[in-house]
């Protein structure tokens, strides 16, 4: 309990005197109130000006604590790193809280209100509660349930859920405000039973919350499954006709004829070839009622056979019959190509049997399948699937159809290759797998949301009518294609529909657009189990996925639709899904796959970017675990730069996506105006004299620089409310914490680094002019930060660049591979790997480290150790939550000692995560409020690596970082500086680059220094343990220039072959080299006895040598 020397008066006022009248006259609360906000708030003296200014914000924090889990949970960390005046008088304001008498219910009601609507678990709970499943119920059994008990159904799971997640985090909560009480002293112990009722009454909350809001969701959800329920009985009756015509035309077949199809379709195997989870399922029903035909249902295989024997019949009438092993595929390409039949009369026939190209794709491949390993027949299939893909009667492409031979084919090698595959997989799922992943894609996705709006917007103005455009007035006064993108955000179940009936009636198409973890998921064949894993534990990152596309494609559906004069609403209701025009159709879905940065870059006149870009996606796919080591999803990548070329003002419009293609650069780079077919430019209206139409690809990458001019505007004002202590990629939030949004803007970073530079230009004074070159140290740290912009958080530590470089220093470093020198390549490649598959388990990490403060501070990975299994087990297993003694569940494991922590040389202390909870649910990683070094470094756009170069020794640099960090050690780089920062004579200084060298060289001072300490302690420490060599000796050995090294390694080998050294050991007789020997001792000439690295350091004067280099 809280001493009673540690109490102030207002402690001691009745409980009824406790208001707000008595309490902003005492100075004791007002005193305590003030700092405690400014400290754990960090609210201002202006925010603060008052004592009823103090009295509110004190009372708006507690009782946000009431009812905010992220607030409990600050609060705990606050108090977990507070000094003990800080934790007293935390404790005096919680005691106060605790005993005042309570407020009347309008006087709290909107800080309560504020903290609910802010606190995380309230969305979690409404989004978990939500009758989201409701609607993927397509079946006519589910359309026929009553509405009333789908809709009571439905609120009642919202409210079981929401209840369930309310109630789990509201335990958390209360457990952080009693751990928070014992950690300040305000109390001795937990109380369970206060974390209990706190988690109670979250559940009754939660559970009333999800209610309300799982009742709208049903409502929704229902009129979506009326919508489907309207458009399966239309398609009832199309389908039904179609099938009647079908069985005439069957009824008429010859046995042989039947024989032919049916032949082909019962090569279809389900386990090889990917069919849709549809018709897998209506295969499975027919199986039941024993209306199976040749693996298919019976109608669908009578609506493909009745098909096929339509066309062959046609083709016959045209003189072009089927001979012995003819394949439909072949003959059908080659009858397209050779004009023998239309497009419109394949169309036609397909329509007239209720088939989509998916349907009839089944033929395709059953004859792939059929072809076995006859090599040259599949060939000659994949090349007319090419043809027909091209004609819009295939939905698999020639790069699937090849896919599917090889599964078809299999083979031990096959079988290899596709575990490694799988395995792949399964990790780049890991990668992507953590709440905070699909947060920022959230937060993604709603910034696409926007730019989508204002470039169609724009895209309206251009093509209206006064422009010569086809759009009307009454579209942009109306926002109609802006409006129909909010409608699908707002209402997902209504994209929903859409997405239902494209996997019921082309379960191909849906399946390139919906897939489970989109960039892993495979595009032809079955899936393995191993597979499966890694895209179900991807399942939240898919779900964010699929509703941005759905929503997307939904909206662009119906707008293509309209601008061809029809209603999408309209031929859902008619059951005439099936019946769009696949061309629509596949340009509603690339617009949902660029929208979510999966466009596969295939083209039929693809530049130069394109098809380097399709080789390279193909080597990532065709060759697991190496590209993937270090570019996970270059798919992303591309797409993202993509999107950033196309945006970027002016540079947009150079046209480099053109160079290559066959069509010619200048023709489509400068095709601003439609023009037909045989270059005749197309009017709006009917006279020569009318307005020539804009073209469709100018009219868009027109829209698209507007909207980029407008995302550089409102970047560069983003950027200047940051203010000059931030980085190009940093958000300050209210607490003075900086936030690395880089993993959050995606491709707006591009346009915020060019704010950036932008700003500083604007802010820089050279003789009081404006000069680009005093903004920044090295004119290779923009191309370097250009790179990030551009490639996003996938080049971070581990698997990316730096994993590059970091790699190609181990290969050319010193020593052999059966040494540490392949100890270390080894270690860190696979511990690279391994904790990969270990990011799942981060989120238990970021989970539980709130509640133990050593937990929270970040461990060191690379300690200098070389034996492999160390390196493997320090980068491997670097996502697991470190627990140690201070903590029941740490004991519980028997943990005795919490890892090493991190050390950065401009930092005071360790390093700890700031809020790491909120990684996971937002998104987003902070860092802590900047010091007077690194908030100057800020202004002067000054990275660290320009002040502080790690040395290449692990052990020394790590052993270094802890003297300029050891807070009041002699050498500590930020207490020493921040003097001289703000002396007269680096005021003095007028550019901002002799304010970066004056740090940089006073820092340099002191590194040099703490350098010189750390060599001198390791030697030290070598000696008084009789250790042969120092780590200080192999630093100096693996510095030495690589010439250098190779002639004393040379040396060295002949002189133990001609005997003028010897060994003093008994290992073997044969030398490697230096360091690869340097355990080992030899006989000198003059008979001592020397350790190999010694007697290379010390007799070859290494020293004097590398100096002079």
């Amino acid at each position: 309990m809280l001493a009673e020397e540690k109490k102030a008066s207002y402690n001691y006022l009745d409980k009824d005197d406790q208001n707000k009248d008595m309490l902003v006259n005492d100075d004791a609360f007002v005193n305590d109130a003030r700092q405690f906000l400014t400290k754990r708030e960090g609210y201002s003296k202006e925010d603060l000006a008052s004592n009823d200014d103090v009295y509110d914000a004190y009372m708006e924090h507690f009782r946000y604590q009431d009812v905010n889990e992220v607030t409990a949970i600050r609060d705990l960390q606050y108090a977990q790193n507070a000094n003990q005046d800080e934790k007293d008088r935390f404790a005096r304001l919680t005691m106060l809280y605790d005993t005042k008498a309570n407020e009347g219910f309008f006087d709290a009601a909107g800080d309560y209100f504020q903290g609910v609507a802010s606190a995380p678990s309230t969305y979690l709970g409404v989004i978990s509660g939500g009758a989201g499943k409701i609607a993927t119920i397509a079946g006519l059994k589910a359309a026929k349930l009553a509405l009333n008990k789908i809709l009571m159904g439905g609120v009642k799971k919202s409210i079981v859920r929401g209840a369930t997640v309310e109630g789990a985090i509201g335990t958390g909560q209360g457990l952080a405000q009693e751990m928070t009480k014992v950690e300040t002293g305000y109390k001795d112990e937990i109380s369970g039973v206060n974390v209990a009722l706190t988690g109670g009454i979250s559940a009754i909350t939660g559970g009333a919350i999800s209610g309300t809001a799982g009742l709208l969701q049903s409502k929704q959800a229902v009129g979506a499954l009326e919508k489907v329920d309207v458009s399966q009985k239309a398609a009832e009756k199309v389908a039904k006709s179609a099938n009647l015509k079908a069985k005439k035309v069957l009824e008429k077949a010859t046995e042989k004829q039947k024989k032919f199809i049916s032949s082909k379709l019962r090569e279809l195997d389900p386990k090889k070839i990917a069919m849709g989870d549809a018709l897998v399922g209506d295969i499975s029903k027919a199986k039941e009622l024993g209306t199976l035909k040749a693996g298919l249902p019976l109608e669908l295989f009578e609506n493909i056979s009745a098909a096929a024997l339509t066309l062959q019949a046609d083709l016959s009438k045209k003189g072009l019959k089927f001979k012995k092993g003819d394949r439909i595929t072949t003959v059908l390409q080659r009858a397209i190509e050779e004009k023998t039949i239309t497009t419109k009369q394949v169309s036609d026939i397909l329509k007239e049997y209720n088939l989509t190209a998916d349907q009839f794709s089944l033929i395709y491949k059953a004859e792939i399948s059929q072809a076995g390993k006859i090599l040259n027949v599949q060939s000659r299939l994949v090349k007319a699937i090419e043809g027909l893909d091209e004609a819009g009667f295939s939905t698999m492409t020639g790069r699937e159809a090849r896919e599917l031979s090889k599964n078809v084919v299999g083979g031990s090698k096959n079988v290899t290759k596709q575990l490694l595959k799988d395995i792949d997989r399964v990790r780049l799922g890991f990668m992507t797998s953590q709440p905070a992943t699909t947060m920022r894609n959230n937060f993604g996705g709603g910034f696409r949301v926007a730019v989508e709006m204002a470039t169609r917007t724009v895209d309206t103005i251009l093509n209206q009518k006064v422009f010569g455009g086809t759009r009307k007035a009454t579209d942009l006064l109306l926002f109609s294609d802006v409006r129909e993108v909010g409608k699908y955000v707002l209402n997902p179940y209504e994209a929903k529909v859409t997405r239902i009936l494209l996997e019921k009636s082309m379960p191909d198409t849906a399946r390139k657009l919906f897939r489970d973890a989109a960039d892993l998921a495979s595009t032809t064949g079955g899936e393995s189990n191993l597979a499966k894993l890694g895209t179900k534990v991807n399942f939240l990152n898919t779900a964010s996925d699929n509703f941005f596309k759905q929503v997307m494609f939904s909206s662009s559906l119906k707008r293509r639709l309209k601008a061809d004069g029809k209603d999408l609403d309209e031929m859902i209701s008619k059951g005439e899904f099936n019946f769009i025009n696949k061309d629509i159709i596949n340009k509603s879905i690339d617009d949902a796959l660029e929208f979510t940065y999966q466009s596969a870059f295939y083209s039929k006149d693809a530049g130069y970017l394109a098809k380097g870009t399709q080789k390279f996606l193909e080597v990532h796919r065709e060759v697991p675990l190496t590209v993937s080591a270090f570019i996970p999803f270059p798919r992303f990548i591309a797409n993202q730069i993509k999107f950033i070329y196309n945006h970027a003002p002016i540079i947009g419009l150079l046209g480099l996506e053109n160079i290559g293609k066959k069509s010619g650069y200048a023709k489509n780079t400068f095709k601003l105006l439609a023009r037909d077919d045989k270059g005749k430019l197309l009017k709006q209206g009917i006279t020569d004299t009318a307005n020539p139409i804009l073209d469709a690809s100018a009219s868009k990458k027109l829209a698209q620089q507007a909207t980029g001019a407008g995302m550089l505007y409102v970047a560069y004002k983003w950027r200047e409310k940051q203010g000059e202590g931030a980085m190009w990629n940093e958000i300050k939030d209210d607490q003075g914490n900086y936030i690395n949004a880089l993993p959050m803007y995606g491709p707006f970073a591009a346009f915020m680094l060019a704010a950036d530079i932008m700003y500083r230009y604007y802010n820089s004074d050279v003789g009081g002019e404006e000069d680009i070159r005093d903004i920044v140290q090295t004119d290779t740290q923009y191309w370097r930060n250009a790179l990030q912009s551009a490639a996003g958080s996938q080049f971070r530590t581990g698997y990316g660049l730096y994993a590059i470089d970091k790699l190609w220093g181990d290969l050319t470093g010193e020593g052999d591979f059966t040494g540490s020198k392949g100890a270390r390549i080894g270690g860190e490649f696979l511990g690279n790997i391994v904790n990969t598959f270990m990011i799942p388990v981060s989120v238990l990490k970021d989970l539980y480290t709130p509640f133990d403060k050593e937990s929270r501070k970040i461990a060191e990975t690379r300690g200098g150790k070389v034996d492999f299994w160390s390196v493997v087990a320090q980068r491997g297993f670097r996502a697991l939550p470190d627990l140690g003694p201070n903590t029941a569940l740490g004991r519980l494991v028997g943990a005795e000692e919490y890892d090493t922590p991190l050390a950065d040389p401009f930092v005071s202390g360790d390093v700890q995560a700031v809020d790491p909870i909120e990684k996971q649910l937002f998104g987003f990683i902070k860092r802590p409020a900047k010091n007077s070094l690194q908030a100057e470094m800020g202004k002067l756009n000054l990275e660290t690596y320009d002040v502080y170069k790690r040395d290449t020794n692990q052990l020394i640099d790590r052993n270094i970082r802890n003297v300029l960090s050891s807070e009041g050690g002699a050498y500590n780089l930020n207490e020493k500086l921040k003097p001289l920062i703000e002396s007269s004579q680096y005021q003095s200084l007028t550019t901002q680059q002799q304010k970066r060298n004056f740090i940089i060289d006073k820092a340099k001072e002191y590194i040099t220094k703490a350098r010189e300490q750390v060599k001198k302690e390791l030697d030290e420490f070598a000696s008084d343990n009789k250790f042969p060599y120092s780590e200080v000796q192999i630093s100096a050995w693996e510095s030495v220039p690589y010439k250098l090294k190779k002639e004393i390694d040379l040396e060295y080998s002949q002189d133990i072959r001609e005997g003028k050294l010897t060994f003093a050991d008994d290992g073997p007789e044969k030398s490697k080299d230096i360091f690869s020997d340097r355990d080992r001792s030899i006989i000198l000439p003059n008979g001592k006895i020397m350790n190999v690295l010694q007697y290379a350091t010390q007799l070859k004067k290494i020293k004097a040598v590398s100096k002079d280099n």
